[in-house]
C-alpha cells in the first residue's frame, strides 16, 4: 500500500515545457485527500522548483538538488543541507580548466540567483542555460566569487562523460569521501555531472521524508526518468520510471507510465497508488 508519493519534476512531473499538466495536479491532490503524502525530489534548487511546490500546495520537507538540500519552506526551515568545502570547489574548477571542461558554480542554496560562469557555453545543454539566465551571473572569473566564502553549494562540469571523471579523478584524489558525484542526465554526448559535499543523494536525502511521514521504504512511491534517480528507484517498494526515461534508467522500474508529456505521474498515481483503471 503507497503511503507517500515523490515525484521528481523534469523529464517526469513536468511537460517539455516546463508546465505541471493539469491531470498531474488533480492526481496528486487526490491522493493527498486519501491521506497519501506527497513531497519532490528534484535536482532544481529551492527557487527553480518553488513555483510548483507552490502550485501543489506542499507544506512538508522537500529533497532539492539532488539531496544536498532539504528545505520546508513555508517554514523556513532547512532539514538538511551537505556544503561542498570551498577549497575542494576550487580544484574541480581549476582541473575543469586545465581540461578545457565547462562548470557552473552554484554559489549557494538560498541565494536566488545563484549560477556563475566565466567561460561561454555552445553545446547539449544550451537550453538549459537559457531557461535558467534568470539565475546565472556570467563574470570575468569565478574563482572571485568563492573568496570569504566556506562552503557552496555545488560544481557542475559538462561534456563528454570519460574526459570529466578523469578530472574529477584527478581533482578529487583523496577527497572522496567529502564529496559526492551525481550523473544528472546525458544528452546525446555530453554528460551533466555535479559535485556537492558529503551524503548528497537523493536516496540518502529520502530517509529525512521517511522520518517525517512515519513511513518504510517499501510503502513508497517514487517516480522519476533519468541517472540522478536510480538510487531512490532502488530503495523504493514502488519504483516507476516514465516511458521518457532513459533506457539505463528503466531496468530499476517496477512499473513504467507514460510519458511526461501525456500526464504520466498522474496516469501512475491513479492506477497504482489509488487503485483507479482508466
Amino acid at each position: 500500500m503507497v503511503k507517500l508519493i515523490v515525484t521528481d519534476l523534469d523529464g517526469t512531473l513536468l511537460n517539455d515545457e516546463k508546465h505541471i499538466p493539469r491531470e498531474n495536479i488533480e492526481a496528486l491532490k487526490a491522493a493527498m485527500d486519501k491521506g497519501i503524502h506527497v513531497s519532490v525530489a528534484t535536482g532544481r534548487n529551492f527557487y527553480s522548483a518553488k513555483p510548483y511546490v507552490e502550485k501543489l500546495g506542499l507544506d512538508v520537507p522537500v529533497i532539492f538538488q539532488n539531496g544536498a538540500f532539504i528545505y520546508q519552506w513555508m517554514e523556513d526551515k532547512v532539514i538538511y543541507k551537505s556544503e561542498l568545502k570551498t577549497e575542494i570547489a576550487e580544484r574541480v574548477i581549476e582541473t575543469a580548466r586545465k581540461y578545457k571542461i565547462f562548470y557552473i558554480l552554484y554559489r549557494d542554496f538560498l541565494e536566488e540567483k545563484d549560477m556563475y560562469i566565466d567561460q561561454p557555453y555552445s553545446g547539449n545543454f544550451s537550453l538549459y542555460l537559457n531557461q535558467n539566465r534568470w539565475r546565472l551571473n556570467i563574470v570575468d572569473d569565478v574563482l572571485k566569487y568563492l573568496k570569504n566564502k566556506l562552503t557552496v553549494a555545488e560544481i557542475a562540469l559538462v561534456g563528454n562523460e570519460e574526459q570529466i571523471t578523469h578530472a574529477l579523478n584527478e581533482a578529487l584524489d583523496g577527497l572522496r569521501n567529502a564529496t559526492s558525484i551525481v550523473k544528472n542526465n546525458t544528452i546525446n554526448e555530453e554528460t551533466f555531472y555535479e559535485v556537492f559535499g558529503p551524503n548528497a543523494s537523493k536516496e540518502h536525502s529520502i530517509k529525512y521524508l521517511l522520518e517525517y511521514f512515519n513511513v518504510t521504504p517499501d510503502e513508497t512511491m517514487y517516480l522519476g526518468d533519468s541517472f540522478n534517480d536510480i538510487g531512490l528507484l532502488k530503495m523504493v517498494g514502488y519504483p516507476v520510471v516514465m516511458e521518457n526515461g532513459h533506457s539505463e534508467v528503466k531496468q530499476y522500474a517496477r512499473y513504467i507510465t507514460k510519458p511526461n508529456n501525456e500526464a504520466g505521474v498522474a496516469y501512475a498515481v491513479k492506477k497504482w497508488a489509488l487503485g483507479i483503471d482508466e
